[in-house]
Parts: structure tokens; sequence; C-alpha cells
């Protein structure tokens, strides 16, 4: 194996090193320093408050450290040209908590969202969500409206749409928080499909659930700042 290819299965896909973040007199971040790999099934786990979802809007170039850097395959996210932020959108797959379902447009619509942003035409729109919701065992519902399916429905469809692009990197915050254990734990192992298939999961959540027979790694965080115990 050559040492290009070596070098880059050893190089972090995520990186955040000595990162700070400060909203005026709050401290969210405190020193954190995080690598986290291809492939890889990665838990911030912590409670409410702690940082783990400003953690996914750094990853994700939503937001800016006050101090520190965030690096995803190598390149610091705050110096990313234009052409390189539309590559970041496309590779990452966003589950977040604040982007709910449109009550207006059906299933497949809202998982084409996505993809129609990211220049596919509507044809392409439609096949790209047609087929991502198969991955997450929705297609029966392509055709209904947000407002006939379940909680852990939804998410699944919420799922579908983070993963129209086939991104390499999915955050996923707080997946399961209004959902119950039974839904939880199959929305989980969904995740952990797609990182089976080599995508790189990072859920953030206050509960610890694993995807069954899939390996993970859990980042514990403090309560006090977002601090690492």
């Amino acid at each position: 194996m050559s040492d290009a290819i070596v070098s880059l299965q050893e190089q972090p896909l995520v990186e955040l090193e000595h990162v700070f973040i400060q909203f005026d007199d709050l401290q969210v971040l405190r020193d954190v320093s995080v690598q986290i790999y291809r492939g890889e099934y990665v838990v911030l786990h912590g409670d409410t408050g702690c940082g783990k979802s400003t953690i996914l809007r750094l990853i994700a170039g939503l937001l800016n450290p006050t101090q520190g850097s965030v690096r995803v395959a190598g390149e610091d996210v705050q110096e990313f040209n234009s052409l390189q932020r539309r590559w970041l959108r496309r590779a990452i797959g966003l589950m977040m908590q604040n982007s709910p379902l449109l009550e207006d447009r059906s299933i497949l619509e809202n998982v084409m969202l996505p993809a129609l942003a990211a220049g596919a035409s509507t044809d392409e729109a439609r096949s790209q969500a047609l087929a991502a919701l198969s991955r997450c065992h929705m297609s029966a519902h392509a055709h209904d409206m947000p407002i006939d399916l379940s909680s852990g429905q939804r998410q699944q469809v919420s799922l579908a749409r983070a993963v129209v692009n086939q991104p390499v990197l999915i955050l996923a915050d707080e997946p399961a928080a209004h959902l119950d254990a039974h839904n939880a734990q199959m929305l989980i192992d969904l995740l952990g499909e797609f990182a089976a298939a080599g995508v790189t999961v990072i859920v953030a959540s206050h509960l610890l659930l694993a995807p069954f027979d899939v390996a993970y790694r859990e980042i514990k965080f403090a309560s006090n700042a977002g601090a690492l115990p």
C-alpha cells in the first residue's frame, strides 16, 4: 500500500483542535480537541447544554469557533472558499432539531429539496429521493404528507433527506429525543446501517443509544461548558 493511501486512511475526517466557543458571557465550549475518522460511528454524549449540538454546527460550517480550528478532510472549515463550501454542503447530511419537514410538501418532495439545492435536475432529484427513501425503509410513504406519519417515521424521512446527496458524513442532533424506546432503537440501528456501509456518523445525544452489531465510540462531555472529562 502506498504512503499516500496510508496517509489518507490515517488522517481524521473531522478534527477539532483546542476549540473555544464564547457567546457574550456564556462559554459553550472550552478547549475541546476531538478527532473522528472515516467510517466511524461516534456518539457525542452528555447532558443538555454541554455543547454537543454546537460541535455539530461547527463541523457543518454553520458556526465559527471563537478560538481554535475545525478541519474537515484536512482543511480548515473557516478558510473554505465558495467551491469548498458547496462540497461541504453535499458531503454532509444534516439531521438537526430545528429542521422539521415542510407540512405542505409530500414526503418525496421534502426529500428532494437538498438534491435540488445541490443542483440536481427535477428528474435526478426524484430518483435520488426515491433511492434515499428506500434505504431508510420509507418507500411506501413517498406520496404521503408529513401529517400522515408517526414521530418515528418522520425521523426516518429526516434521515432520508439527510442522505439524499450520498454524503460521506452524517451529523444527527438528538435524533431519538422524542421517540419511544422501540422507535429510538430502530432509528439508531438505521444510522448504524449507514456506518456499516462506510459513512461516518456523528450523533449528539443526551442518551447513550448504541446501534446493534455496529462498533461505536463514545465521546463524553462534562456539563461544565463543553469540557471533556
